[in-house]
């Protein structure tokens, strides 16, 4: 791993206004493929990066492939638009950086109003990157072994964290 580059995501996420950015192994990341029962049922998905039923095997793959990392940054944010932003910052600094598979994790918020959300084609192809839970991640189990504290938001208002992360290997 190259510390340099370590701090250099760190700092960078930092400077961007990520709430926390912290590096880890893979595996410090827990993984659980029970995540997309909640994509499939109560959540009205439809997004790009949606898993959708079928895909099930997709993400046994997808896990696989992420296990195939060594390391990385994870990054909590205070919203979505912020997080997607700090994300690609890194994934293209590992790349130039010669990580050339470094893979951002993390939900769309790209536009002010989806196009593809309203059945027309995604503006921004090039932004969307597969959210760490459509990659079979446990969200909660993984940042509370990082020692983070996330709770579940309780109610529409309540403060809400977006958690994103860049994959190095």
């Amino acid at each position: 791993m190259d510390r340099k580059l370590v701090d250099e995501l760190l700092e960078t996420a930092r400077n961007m206004g990520a709430l926390r950015a912290e590096m880890f192994t893979i595996d410090q990341i827990a993984f659980d493929q029970r995540v997309l029962l909640k994509c499939f049922f109560g959540c009205p998905g439809g997004m790009p990066y949606c898993p959708k039923p079928g895909d099930v095997s997709n993400s046994l793959v997808y896990s696989e492939l992420i296990r195939k990392y060594e390391w990385g940054i994870i990054i909590e944010s205070d919203e979505l638009k912020r997080g997607q932003k700090i994300t690609l910052e890194l994934e293209s600094r590992a790349f130039l950086a010669g990580k050339t598979f470094a893979l951002g994790a993390t939900e769309c918020e790209c536009c002010d109003k989806c196009a593809f959300a309203d059945g027309g084609q995604c503006a921004v192809p090039r932004n969307v990157r597969p959210p760490l839970y459509a990659l079979g991640i446990d969200v909660y189990k993984t940042v509370n072994q990082l020692g983070w504290e996330l709770s579940v938001v309780q109610k529409k208002g309540d403060p809400a964290r977006n958690i994103t992360a860049v994959f190095i290997e």
